[in-house]
C-alpha cells in the first residue's frame, strides 16, 4: 500500500493566492493524501475559500486558529499529521501535479528527506547522509537546502524539532537541524515546486538587514547546536564567516549602510586566526579574510 502523505498548508490573508495553491494540492496525481490547511487567523476571505475546498475534497481538513505566525501554523500541522511522510507547502505557492508522487517514488526505507527543485533551481541527482546535507547547507547557504517547502520529510523528524515561534526566516533557524537528524537525503533533478514572489511575502521583504541578521543568528545557533560534533561545528563557524561577508558585500554594493562593512570586517580581522586551520577554508575565503578595506573589497568583487 502506498504510504499516507500529510500535506500541511499554512494560510494567512492570502485570498488572492490560496485557491490556486489548493487546486494544485488537491490535483496531485498521488491520491493517498491527508491535506491539513491551517488558517492562522485570517481576516480576509482565505478561511472561507479553504472551507469551500474542504466541502469538495474529503481528504482536506481546515483548522481555524488564532494567529501565531508561520512557525506556529507549521508546528500545529506537524502535530496533527498522521502520514508516514510530511510536505510543507506555503499557501501562496503552488506545486506541479507530480510533486508528491515523484518524491515518494525515491523515498526508500532508509530515506528520511527528499529534496526537489523549485522554479528555475534544479538540483543534481544526489544521495547523501543527513550530516552531509546539513554540512552542505551550512557551507553553501543555498536556498535549495534552506527552504522548508521543496522537501518530503519522514514525519518522525518533527517529533523533537519545532519551528521557532515568533521568528522571521524560520527556515534558516530550523532546516539544518532537520537535515542533520535524517539518515539519508536524496535530491531529484526536477523542478516540482513553484515559489510565488509577492509583495509583502517574507522572502521578498525589502528588509535586507533583517534577513542578514537571521542568517548570522542561525549560524551562531548552529555552532552551539553542534558543539559536540567538531566537523559540523566547524561548518557552522564557516557559516558565521560567510554571514559576515554577506553583510560586507551588501554594504559594498550600497544596499545597506557602510557601517556594516566596518563592523563585520573588524570582526573578521579579530577572529582571523580561528579560521586558518579550518577544514572548510579555501583560497577564495582566505582572500576575503585579508580584505578589510572597502575600496579593495569592491575591486576584488568585480573580478570574482
Amino acid at each position: 500500500m502506498k504510504p499516507l502523505v500529510s500535506i500541511i498548508v499554512p494560510v494567512y490573508n492570502i485570498g488572492e493566492y490560496v485557491g490556486k495553491c489548493l487546486e494544485s494540492v488537491c490535483g496531485q496525481s498521488y491520491e493517498n493524501l491527508e491535506i491539513l490547511v491551517i488558517d492562522d487567523g485570517s481576516t480576509d476571505e482565505s478561511g472561507k475559500i479553504c472551507d469551500e475546498f474542504a466541502a469538495k475534497d474529503k481528504r482536506l481538513k481546515v483548522y481555524h486558529k488564532k494567529n501565531g505566525g508561520l512557525s506556529d501554523a507549521r508546528n500545529f500541522g506537524t502535530k496533527k499529521a498522521r502520514g508516514e511522510f510530511v510536505a510543507l507547502i506555503d499557501g501562496d505557492d503552488f506545486v506541479q501535479e507530480e510533486y508528491v508522487s515523484r518524491m515518494v517514488k525515491v523515498a526508500k526505507e532508509d530515506t528520511d528527506i527528499v529534496i526537489c527543485g523549485f522554479n528555475d533551481t534544479v538540483p543534481n541527482k544526489m544521495t547523501m547522509s543527513g550530516r552531509e546535507a546539513a554540512e552542505r547547507l551550512l557551507i553553501k547557504q543555498d536556498n535549495l537546502e534552506i527552504v522548508a517547502w521543496n522537501k518530503l520529510y519522514r514525519r518522525e523528524l518533527f517529533d523533537k524539532i519545532r519551528y521557532p515561534k515568533g521568528e522571521k526566516h524560520e527556515d534558516s533557524l530550523t532546516t539544518y537541524k532537520i537535515l542533520a537528524a535524517a539518515r539519508v537525503v536524496k535530491y531529484i533533478p526536477e523542478s516540482l515546486y513553484n515559489y510565488v514572489a509577492r509583495e509583502g511575502s517574507i522572502m521578498n521583504s525589502a528588509d535586507l538587514i533583517s534577513r542578514l541578521n537571521a542568517r548570522e543568528k542561525a549560524a551562531k545557533e548552529a555552532v552551539e547546536y553542534f558543539a559536540d560534533d567538531e566537523e559540523l561545528k566547524q561548518a557552522a563557524e564557516i557559516a558565521i564567516l560567510t554571514a559576515k561577508l554577506a553583510f560586507m558585500d551588501a554594504a559594498a554594493k550600497g544596499k545597506i549602510d557602510k557601517k556594516y562593512f566596518k563592523v563585520n570586517s573588524e570582526w573578521i580581522k579579530k577572529h582571523n586566526n580561528m579560521f586558518q586551520k579550518h577544514k572548510f577554508m579555501n583560497k577564495k575565503l582566505n582572500l576575503y579574510l585579508k580584505l578589510n578595506n572597502l575600496g579593495l573589497y569592491k575591486i576584488f568583487r568585480t573580478i570574482v
